[in-house]
């Protein structure tokens, strides 16, 4: 019985700590489960991230082999016309120097029946012999002549020459630089196409990286929208305010003005200069008040033609400002709905454009302005935000600043330096915007 009962007791024990094992090798389970979802999450991004530099590449490798080939059909244009031109010119010369010596050979032949003072002196009279002396000068000078337009002829032949020469030694480096950037091109589209085969396999992973970068820019336009709802809600309570002062000090004007009028009634009687100069001196007080509360109540309206005029100078700018990156640079997202018809369906909305630079670069403003705003929003780091008049400059992604709210900057003033992601490789992308108050604007059109 004793047996019995010890076996008895073992086995719920037994089974307690069976249970508690399987429920720590669940837990491990679910948290390596977990780990590996958010590392296949974080990988996708990264491969995403990839393929919008890979395009961003593949489109400027694009544009500049469609530059180098209008600048090859320009040389050769300029090859064909120098052609012509030297096959003309040597025309020309071989015509000079045909008659050049065919003059050589008629001037020996006569030298050689006779010379020259035999000539002159052979002449009849003085005057036949001042017309020998005179002919024989011109073809003096003649020869003189030719000689000098065949030299130049023939200098300005080998000028054209080696200037045809460069340009073909130009278009081979074009040429070349042409077939290389067609070789990187078609690297990009490979790797591409590899990336692309990647992303499909990967589902879900890929719908919650996009999904997570929606949210990101979600949060970034709700957070800009609400800092320019509050500016403007700020600036109409200080339109509303200065007028209400400027109505309480044209009340007050008023008040007095009819104090003094009552008081000069009741001095009518005493004596009427000293009435009439009292009325002059209470004209001219109302004349003086009105014009300072003409003042007071065009200073609002004077300091919002400022604005318009500052937003007019920024409006007038319109597609001349300069890029708010230095250096080299790639536009890996634009403005609008983006997405790879190959990945997926899905499509982002970028209120502005992602521009992805070189680790270490900067952001600068495009225009002067004020910094409106600083502030930090999750997956962009530091944002700052420039007024221009009701233009305004959006930069996200910012790590280290180089302005605080209130500072005045000029155009091409550096903002700070752009962030490198350690988590991606140290890439290094700048968030940029452009709006009209809320309304947002495409940044490639008011920049170059």
């Amino acid at each position: 019985m004793a047996l019995a009962f010890d076996v008895s007791a073992a086995s719920p024990q037994r089974n307690a700590q069976s249970v508690k094992k399987e429920r720590r090798v669940a837990a491990g389970e679910l948290e390596r489960t977990r780990k590996k979802i958010n590392q296949n999450t974080a990988e996708t991004k990264r491969q995403l991230n990839r393929l919008a530099s890979l395009n961003a590449d593949a489109e400027r490798s694009a544009r500049l082999i469609e530059n180098l080939r209008r600048e090859l059909a320009g040389i050769d244009s300029q090859i064909t016309a120098l052609d012509d031109t030297i096959a003309r010119m040597d025309k020309n010369l071989a015509s000079l120097r045909e008659s050049y010596a065919d003059n050589l050979r008629a001037t020996r032949a006569r030298r050689q029946q006779m010379s020259a003072l035999a000539l002159i002196f052979s002449s009849a009279d003085f005057t036949e012999a001042y017309r020998r002396y005179r002919y024989l000068q011109q073809i003096k000078l003649w020869q003189k002549d030719k000689t000098h337009e065949i030299r130049e002829l023939a200098s300005d032949l080998a000028s054209r020459r080696d200037r045809v020469r460069g340009i073909r030694a130009e278009r081979s480096r074009k040429l070349s630089d042409l077939t290389e950037e067609n070789k990187r091109l078609q690297a990009t589209k490979t790797e591409t196409e590899s990336l692309v085969s990647d992303l499909k396999r990967q589902g879900s992973s890929l719908k919650k990286a996009l999904a997570e970068k929606q949210k990101l820019l979600k949060d970034l336009d709700t957070e800009l929208d609400r800092i320019i709802a509050e500016e403007a809600r700020r600036a109409e309570e200080a339109r509303k305010a200065e007028e209400a002062r400027l109505a309480a000090e044209a009340k007050k004007k008023a008040e007095e003005a009819r104090k003094a009028a009552v008081a000069a009634n009741k001095n009518e009687s005493r004596t009427g200069s000293k009435n009439d100069q009292t009325a002059s001196s209470d004209a001219t007080d109302k004349k003086s008040d009105n014009s300072k509360r003409s003042n007071d109540s065009t200073k609002f309206e004077r300091e919002a033609s400022e604005r318009v005029a500052l937003t007019g100078s920024f409006e007038s700018n319109k597609g001349r400002m300069p890029f708010p990156v230095a250096g080299r640079y790639s536009i890996v997202s634009h403005f609008g709905l983006n997405s790879h018809h190959e990945v997926s369906t899905v499509k982002i909305n970028n209120s502005g454009i992602d521009i992805e630079t070189p680790q270490g670069a900067s952001a600068r403003a495009v225009f002067d302005g004020e910094v409106s705003s600083v502030f930090h929003v999750s997956g962009y780091q530091n944002v700052v935000m420039l007024r221009h008049g009701n233009y305004l400059t959006v930069y996200a992604g910012i790590d280290s600043l180089a302005v605080k709210k209130g500072d005045k900057v000029k155009a091409g003033q550096t903002i700070g330096a752009i962030y490198s992601d350690p988590d991606d490789g140290n890439r290094t992308v700048l968030h940029f915007e452009v709006r009209r108050e809320r309304a947002k604007l495409n940044p490639e059109d008011w920049v170059k």
